[in-house]
């Protein structure tokens, strides 16, 4: 038991020593000085997206400024590593600010004294009676957009209320093809065929523009992860939407027949996709956790 404490404070030791000697060591007021340019270039590049007055910030990041707890959180930074920190990486490859922001991407100066503020363990201490607004030298001016790209833009923000009709429709679909197995009536064969078909058509209106507004925005740390699952299964959906409406031409797929089966198999596994979907939408602005009690 000595043995294995002995070890185990030995292995702390080691990576106690390791991580320091990964986190470059700078003079105070080295560390007082990149803290206060880093603040400087976020309020100038930053508040748009991620200002703490926004009722709904981007991904929840609304704590833009606050360089010590934005440093805590290791979705966004690995202290000493800058190639590992999702912020630096970010701004690195003018993923932020994103196309919708009114501000320029990072100058390349700009990006070295982020990296080089993370690289030296993201210090989130101020100089005493530091000036808290945007320095003069910082480019905060907007940028004009070719007209043709604020229209794509402009048409990619309906993807949020164009969601909601292959949702409730395929949902209402599920209803009716329960009403139509129970009572075997034509007519709401018909009505499930109706939805069905009308969804699939908005499902993929849907996916198309959430491609389109995907590309004009940018989210940090899990926000991220929960993009890419939600673009992606997004699209799987919209194209299964699409298989649902042709099983249920498919030679009339009359109550009784396999085809009438495989359909409706299909149509149950649509509507969890599209639930699921729908959810991960609201969790890029709620966050993961927005249905707690």
């Amino acid at each position: 038991m000595i043995r294995f404490t002995a070890c185990a404070l030995l292995l702390l030791i080691v990576a106690g020593i390791s991580w320091a000697a990964h986190v470059q060591a700078a003079p105070k007021e080295e560390q007082l000085k990149l803290a206060q340019q880093v603040r400087d270039i976020f309020e100038a590049k930053c508040l748009d997206c991620h200002g703490p007055e926004l009722p709904r910030p981007k991904g929840k990041f609304g704590y833009v400024l606050d360089l010590q707890r934005m440093a805590d959180n290791a979705d966004y930074v690995t202290r000493g590593d800058a190639a590992k920190s999702e912020l630096y990486l970010m701004v690195r490859d003018d993923d932020m600010p994103g196309e919708d922001a009114n501000v320029p991407p990072l100058t390349p100066e700009e990006k070295e004294i982020v990296k080089r503020w993370v690289e030296i363990g993201a210090p989130g201490e101020l100089p005493a009676g530091a000036e808290k607004e945007t320095p003069a030298t910082a480019e905060t001016g907007g940028i004009e957009m070719p007209t043709w790209k604020r229209m794509i833009r402009w048409i990619g923000r309906f993807h949020p209320v164009s969601t909601h009709f292959p949702v409730g429709l395929m949902m209402i679909a599920v209803v009716a093809e329960a009403l139509a197995w129970w009572t075997r009536r034509e007519s709401w064969m018909q009505t499930v065929r109706f939805l069905v078909i009308f969804g699939a058509l908005g499902a993929v209106a849907a996916a198309s523009l959430g491609w389109i507004n995907a590309y004009f925005t940018s989210y940090v740390g899990s926000s991220a992860a929960i993009l890419k699952w939600h673009r992606w299964l997004g699209t799987l959906t919209a194209l299964w939407t699409v298989l649902c409406a042709v099983l249920v031409v498919m030679s009339e797929c009359a109550e009784g027949t396999p085809e009438r089966r495989r359909f409706r198999g299909a149509l149950l596994v649509g509507a969890t996709l599209v639930s699921i979907s729908g959810f991960l939408g609201s969790a890029l602005i709620y966050g993961l956790d927005h249905y707690a009690w």
